[in-house]
């Protein structure tokens, strides 16, 4: 395919995600010895887009760049993004892929989609392996199936697109996710993340698979598909926070179960900000800065403790985690067997603080990705221990005492 034809395939490809009417777009190119231009220009009223191709010389080399301005609002200055994208020629559908990475850039900017607003409180299901095309496209074929005998109402699909960074060569992937609307029954959503992608055999083939469900369902239901730009890590995050039974063997030690705690409440009294803000870091993935937030939650949550124990923590000099530890040991608040584990928290915790620990490139490493893991999780449990030091016990009362001593009362709280 020439580079002309391939820059007309991406530009109505733009036209598309954008949602304007791809047939009106006008073509501009000229060539010669030197080098080429190529430019693309839509506009609908006062939406559009000019997307352009072309050659520059730097010193002896010559680079090919690329450029995408997207006009969305009138009197607002357009969005405007360039590259040189040498590092993706080559590559089959290069332009295509270079054109989804600057919407999707374009999306990230000015049409972030929220999460929670769109999902609202309904249970979310996840069905098949993120990554993965098997077993996604049976589970699909029997939901699309069962939506098509026993859906009420309309089917709403939200189709998330990801793409991968210049690193990942402009991979692009998609996560469906269903509107299940029972005839009996309360409604739910069922999520495929991350199945099936336009590069690739098997999941080109998963994508077409998926695309001919929904045609499948077109033809009988009323159906509402929204187009969503949205890196596959935060749709992850979510998920893992947010729905049940989202597990799989490639989530060793994962970050699902910290999400899903509330945190300490007594313990950390009047800290339920700065709780929130390390659950933020986890979402993020900001490990460093989450390590230094629970270090900080931990010692806080020791004073309060103190505090409520009715403690003089004056006796321990330059205070510290492992310090007030001990003194809580000492003075039996704290169960002596917890003393290594304030050790082991704090030996992985501080470097955070002195270093830029852990970096993106040690948490692609396995083992030091799950002893970081390992680590929050450990300093988790150890607010949790704090937290039972100061937890009202229960006690339950005797029906002997509460209901009186009668023979008749004593057969009516006889067990069985």
């Amino acid at each position: 395919m020439s580079l002309q034809a391939d820059l007309m395939r991406a530009a109505k490809q733009i036209a598309d995600d954008l949602e304007i009417n791809r047939e009106d777009i006008k073509f501009d190119h000229f060539e010669s010895k030197v080098g080429f231009d190529y430019d693309a220009q839509l506009f609908e009223g006062e939406k559009g887009f000019d997307f352009w191709v072309g050659s520059e010389s730097e010193g002896p080399n010559q680079k090919m760049k690329a450029s995408l301005s997207v006009y969305f609002q009138e009197a607002v200055a357009p969005y405007f993004f360039q590259e040189t994208i040498d590092y993706i020629v080559g590559h089959s559908d290069f332009l295509s892929r270079w054109a989804s990475w600057a919407v999707f850039k374009y999306k990230q900017t000015h049409e972030k989609v929220a999460l929670n607003s769109i999902f609202h409180d309904a249970e979310i299901r996840v069905y098949g392996i993120p990554g993965y095309c098997e077993p996604a496209e049976s589970e699909a074929d029997l939901l699309f199936h069962g939506v098509l005998a026993r859906q009420k109402g309309k089917v709403i699909i939200y189709r998330f697109r990801h793409v991968d960074p210049p690193e990942g060569y402009l991979c692009r992937s998609f996560s469906y996710v269903i509107w299940v609307s029972p005839e009996e029954g309360s409604p739910f959503w069922v999520a495929f993340p991350d199945n099936c992608g336009l590069e690739g055999g098997a999941s080109h083939r998963a994508y077409q698979h998926f695309e001919s469900l929904i045609k499948m369902l077109e033809k009988r239901l009323e159906i509402e598909i929204k187009k969503y730009d949205i890196p596959y890590e935060e749709l992850d995050t979510f998920l893992l926070e947010k729905s049940t039974g989202f597990h799989s063997i490639f989530r060793d030690s994962e970050i699902g179960s910290l999400l899903h705690d509330y945190g300490p409440s007594r313990a950390l009294e009047k800290s339920e900000e700065e709780f929130e803000k390390f659950k933020e870091s986890i979402r993020k993935k900001e490990y460093a800065r989450a390590l230094r937030d629970l270090r900080a939650l931990i010692q806080q949550a020791e004073e309060n403790v103190a505090k409520l124990r009715k403690l003089d923590l004056s006796a321990v000099k330059d205070p510290d985690i492992n310090k007030i530890a001990a003194f809580l040991i000492d003075k039996n608040i704290l169960d002596g067997r917890l003393r290594s584990w304030f050790t082991a928290f704090t030996s992985i915790a501080n470097l955070a603080s002195h270093h830029d620990f852990p970096t993106r490139k040690d948490m692609q490493e396995d083992t030091l990705r799950r002893r970081v893991l390992l680590t929050l999780h450990l300093g988790m449990q150890l607010l949790e221990e704090l937290d039972s030091a100061v937890r009202p016990k229960l006690t339950f009362a005797d029906p002997n005492v509460f209901f009186g001593k009668s023979a008749d009362d004593k057969k009516r709280f006889r067990k069985p």
